[in-house]
């Protein structure tokens, strides 16, 4: 097992036994992540990520006693956040996000849209800028986040930050930089 994973099985029975900084640690590590991947899966519906994404949480913490390192913390949480979504979907009368609006002949699937491979290839893009994203520090994940996912504006963001135009410019040139950095050292490893 290597150390990230005993990292994340630590702090997970740390925080199963009610540790208060182990679970800050914990929360600041996951929430932003798990929430953006919500956000996400939700194709950009804030108010019922919201929702859910609470109780993704409640459901983690009722079950990190169960965890056992089996994969990444971030992972795990991100099963859960699939499987409420999933919920989300079912009490809400749609079986699946991806089959709203889709063609009633499989056929027209051919002739529209990406094909599987492409598909796989943009999720698993996908799935390593999210894993990207969690290694770097706080402010630049935020500023990232805020930018690019959330589509915000540098004037917003630095009203949000409480800090300058320039201050925030900046800020999210460093970000792109260590983003660019990380993802580099990922694809070297592949």
């Amino acid at each position: 097992m290597s150390t990230e994973y005993e990292d994340d099985l630590e702090l997970a029975g740390r925080v199963s036994r009610g540790d208060e900084d182990a679970f800050n640690t914990f929360y600041a590590h996951h929430a932003d992540l798990v929430f953006g991947f919500i956000v996400h899966l939700l194709k950009g519906k804030r108010t019922d990520a919201e929702e859910i994404w609470q109780d993704t949480f409640l459901a983690a913490i009722r079950r990190l006693p169960s965890y056992q390192g089996q994969g990444r913390l971030l992972s795990w949480l991100y099963g859960i956040a699939r499987h409420k979504v999933s919920d989300f979907w079912r009490r809400n009368g749609m079986e699946n996000s991806a089959l709203i609006g889709s063609p009633r002949d499989p056929r027209e699937l051919m002739d529209s849209g990406p094909l599987p491979d492409e598909v796989l290839n943009r999720s698993a893009l996908r799935v390593r800028l999210i894993e990207a994203l969690a290694e770097l520090p706080g402010d630049y994940r935020l500023a990232l986040i805020a930018r690019y996912a959330e589509e915000r504006s540098v004037e917003d963001i630095a009203r949000q930050l409480g800090r300058s135009y320039k201050a925030v410019e900046s800020l999210l040139s460093r970000a792109k930089a260590a983003l660019r950095a990380v993802l580099s050292c990922r694809m070297e490893d592949l």
